[in-house]
């Protein structure tokens, strides 16, 4: 199915693969610098990106400081005690996200949403060079996993053909376990399929979790993200006798594309998620980009009776 261009373009009614193809350099928001140090909350979607940014982003009290505030949807009633808190100790508040006229920036409620919340928080940070480098690496990973690539020359369409029909396990090492909620997400969100963390240390999952049901083990094939550790290898090498298969899902590792950054790194990751996760969808006859049942779920959380608002950046 995956090689037929015009099906694949059918099947994607609502054209994610071009939107996902047209993101690289797409970044229109602000590009200044907040006073450092910084704190970071997060809500939602956003959620996943205080873990990815912890290296930019000190996420502890900065009082007369910068406190952002990623409003990512489902935040209830959290959101306004939160900046209310925070103002009252004298922080520079900034609330970026879904939250209308309460945002500095607004970003819609979106799949996609992280790639904007990255580049403000980027820049916000004085990190403007690792996110351009970023927007570098994404064009030439766009350039190798487009639709138009074949197969046997597309690492992602063939990655999708591996975890078809099977439950990725995903394993990274502790360093980088932040990547494992972010492809979760994006997994289900886009690729209409489930995905299970193994956690901080998946040595203590993997090391008894197949011993009740060895059976278990046929349907599930061991996704590898980021760099390893000596706990990855150890892991990978009880894993052999235990799963379908293991893979590595890393733009270093499929494409030969790697940053110096850790966070641009991660970033990458979720890039390239994000096309093997949309290939996967239509492998099961999905619109990658039918978002509706989740952003009406998340409406009735915040006691919204219409679709939560996609537009009008600021």
């Amino acid at each position: 199915m995956l090689e037929d261009f015009d099906r694949i373009v059918e099947e994607d009614k609502g054209g994610f693969l071009t939107r996902l193809a047209a993101l690289p350099h797409s970044y229109a928001g602000p590009d200044g610098v907040q006073p450092g140090p910084y704190a970071l909350e997060a809500f939602g979607e956003a959620k996943a990106m205080s873990g990815i940014l912890s290296s930019w982003v000190d996420r502890g009290d900065v009082g007369r400081s910068t406190q952002f505030v990623l409003a990512g949807g489902l935040a209830g009633d959290n959101l306004e005690p939160l900046v209310e808190a925070a103002v009252s100790e004298g922080a520079n508040v900034v609330v970026v996200g879904d939250a209308g006229d309460d945002a500095n920036y607004v970003v819609p409620l979106d799949s996609l949403s992280l790639y904007s919340y990255f580049h403000y928080l980027g820049y916000a940070t004085g990190h403007g060079a690792a996110v351009r480098e970023v927007d570098d690496a994404m064009q030439l990973m766009c350039d190798r996993l487009r639709p138009e690539e074949p197969t046997d020359v597309n690492p992602a369409k063939m990655l999708a053909w591996t975890l078809w029909n099977r439950v990725p396990l995903l394993l990274t090492s502790r360093q980088s376990s932040a990547l494992q909620p972010l492809v979760q997400q994006v997994f289900a969100r886009v690729g209409k399929s489930l995905a299970i963390p193994a956690g901080d240390h998946p040595l203590l999952v993997v090391a008894g979790a197949f011993e009740g049901r060895h059976a278990l083990g046929d349907d599930v094939v061991g996704l590898v993200l980021g760099e390893g550790d000596r706990e990855l290898e150890v892991v990978g090498e009880m894993l052999e006798t235990r799963i379908a298969q293991l893979e590595q899902m890393d733009g270093d590792v499929l494409l030969g594309i790697r940053l110096q950054d850790r966070v641009a790194n991660f970033m990458l990751t979720w890039y390239l998620s994000l096309w093997v996760a949309a290939y996967l969808a239509l492998l099961h006859h999905h619109d990658p980009g039918n978002d509706d049942l989740y952003l009406s779920a998340a409406g009735a959380v915040e006691g919204r009776m219409h679709p939560l608002r996609r537009s009008g950046d600021r």
